[in-house]
């Protein structure tokens, strides 16, 4: 499928530390979008739940997806799109921390509610998927960041989201992704961003695997 760059709705997806954020402000740049962004960092339980994540999992998974709502319906559908969007995460994403983080009683509930709100999201045109081969680079980078509320964050958690996000796009069936490996990537070189759309408008039917 190839896809018109001048209407045209990207959703970057990554685990943390893989520059998806950069790259969808770069996205946005390049094709004038409108930026959809998670606010991630003003999750009120975000600290806490990395100091007790059994007593805060919940309210944390509950905040992120009514607030990722609330964005995601204001998404307009149809020929009341006219201009592109580029959003630094998918919807359906949450699931991924929901089921590493949520015991199974919590987890039944979560997805009660994602069933229901599920019903009302729109699908991006493309999404890409920033893969990191080894998660110690992803670890690297979310502590070099130094942010007070990430400091008990541990190389364990890192990579078992890291699998969560490999098993997720390994059965990704949504709509057509692109898979680009972090390694060589630097979402601030315009030529790796003129690669990344030149892939997407040359057109993707089911996945494509991309190295920089």
């Amino acid at each position: 499928m190839k896809f018109n760059l001048n209407q045209i709705y990207i959703a970057v997806e990554g685990a943390m530390g893989s520059g998806k954020n950069a790259l969808a402000q770069k996205l946005s740049e390049k094709l004038k979008a409108k930026l959809i962004r998670d606010n991630y960092y003003g999750n009120p339980f975000l600290s806490d739940f990395y100091k007790n994540p059994e007593k805060f999992a919940l309210p944390l998974q509950l905040f992120f997806l009514t607030v990722r709502y609330q964005q995601q319906i204001e998404i307009p559908y149809g020929d009341l799109f006219s201009s592109n969007i580029v959003a630094n995460y998918i919807f359906n994403k949450d699931q991924i921390y929901a089921s590493y983080n949520l015991d199974d009683q919590n987890l039944a509930l979560y997805n009660q509610v994602l069933k229901v709100m599920n019903l009302n999201i729109r699908t991006p045109d493309v999404v890409i998927y920033l893969h990191a081969h080894d998660p110690a680079v992803l670890y690297e980078r979310v502590k070099s960041k130094k942010r007070i509320y990430e400091k008990d964050i541990n190389a364990e958690y890192i990579e078992g989201l890291n699998k969560g996000y490999m098993y997720f796009f390994d059965h990704f069936r949504e709509c057509p992704l692109l898979i680009v490996n972090i390694d060589g990537l630097d979402p601030e070189n315009e030529e790796h961003i003129e690669v990344i759309l030149k892939e997407i408008e040359n057109g993707i039917d089911d996945s494509k695997y991309l190295k920089i």
